[in-house]
This record gives structure tokens, C-alpha cells and sequence, in this order.
């Protein structure tokens, strides 16, 4: 026998969470674009860089946004079951369709790179990743504490726990290559400076 219980308000205050935590992800990966690519750092190799940086970001972003939606249909289709069966509302959460975009590199006929200003940007991109973990880990979090029981429940928590494992690992995998990417620049700037 499955006990099954659902208590409407729980269930639609976890989707005007999960809207809160998927926003912010938006947010902070259009913050994470913009930051690598407004480094203080001008010329041709500038540009090269930096649109590569804004490239990893926006292919993340891209990544990150996939996840998210296919999160948001685990949760609306085991709340449009339970709403079928049980009455009320599914669960929809409406994800930003605007794709994150990395701003144009400046292009100037000159040559400037503060190494400083390269080697800042890192702990500026981690935070970024830190901020996208903290809002995916939120999110499942607030459905497991949802006052909601059976198996649909079991359903998007299985779901969403999945999809966020492997975003998380994506959140990995993105930062180290972004990070490195960037400390590959700075040492090519040092050791073109002899």
C-alpha cells in the first residue's frame, strides 16, 4: 500500500521557488559572460581570448538551460498526474526561452593586459559557479522538502536529483576549463614579456 499525500500549497510554493533558483542561474551565467569578456584586457590576442572565454560561457549556459527544462518537465508532468488524479494545478515553471549571449570583445588598435586584472577574473569565475551549484542544489532540495508523498513525488525527485548530479558535474568540468583557459592566457602574457 502507497501512501499518497499532497498538500497543494507545498507543491505550488516549491514552483515559485524553483522560478527564483532558475533565474538566478540565468543571472549568474549572464554575469560569468559578461565578466570574462570585460576583462581588462585589449588587443588581437585579447579578442581571441575573449571570445573564446564568452564561447565555454554561452556552450554552459547552453548545457546548464538543457538541464533546467528538462528538470521543469519531470516536475510538471509528475504534478500534472497527481493534479489529474487528485485535483489542482501542475506545477509549471517558466524558463527565460532568451539564450545567454557573450558580449562583442572590444576591438582596439592597441596593445594593454594587465595580468592582474586576468588573474582576478578566476576567483570571480568561480564564485559565479559556486552561485549556479547553490541554486541547483536549492532546488532539489525544495522538492525533497515538499509536503508531498508517492510515488509522482518519488518520480521528480529521482528526476531532478539525476539531472542535477550531472549538471553539477557540467558546473565542474566548465569552470576548470574556463579557469584554465585563463591561466593558459596569463602565462602566455608573462612569458611573451621577457
Amino acid at each position: 500500500m502507497t501512501l499518497i499525500r499532497v498538500n497543494p500549497e507545498s507543491v505550488r510554493s516549491y514552483g515559485t521557488q524553483a522560478q527564483t533558483e532558475f533565474e538566478g542561474i540565468s543571472t549568474s551565467l549572464t554575469a560569468l559572460t559578461n565578466d570574462v569578456v570585460g576583462v581588462r584586457y585589449f588587443g588581437p590576442n585579447a579578442v581571441a581570448f575573449k571570445t573564446e572565454c564568452g564561447r565555454l560561457a554561452v556552450d554552459f549556459g547552453r548545457r546548464l538551460h538543457t538541464s533546467m527544462a528538462q528538470m521543469s518537465e519531470a516536475v510538471r508532468r509528475s504534478t500534472s498526474n497527481i493534479a489529474a488524479s487528485l485535483g489542482g494545478q501542475p506545477i509549471v515553471i517558466q524558463l527565460d526561452d532568451r539564450a545567454i549571449s557573450a558580449p562583442s570583445p572590444q576591438v582596439v588598435d592597441y596593445v594593454d593586459v594587465d595580468t592582474a586584472a586576468l588573474e582576478a577574473v578566476m576567483p570571480v569565475v568561480r564564485s559565479h559557479f559556486t552561485a549556479i551549484r547553490g541554486h541547483l542544489d536549492r532546488n532539489s532540495a525544495a522538492l525533497r522538502a515538499t509536503d508531498w508523498l508517492g510515488n509522482a513525488k518519488e518520480s521528480a525527485v529521482g528526476a531532478v536529483t539525476q539531472l542535477t548530479a550531472a549538471a553539477r558535474t557540467n558546473c565542474d568540468d566548465a569552470e576548470q576549463s574556463l579557469t584554465a583557459f585563463i591561466q593558459r592566457q596569463v602565462d602566455s602574457v608573462l612569458l611573451a614579456d621577457v
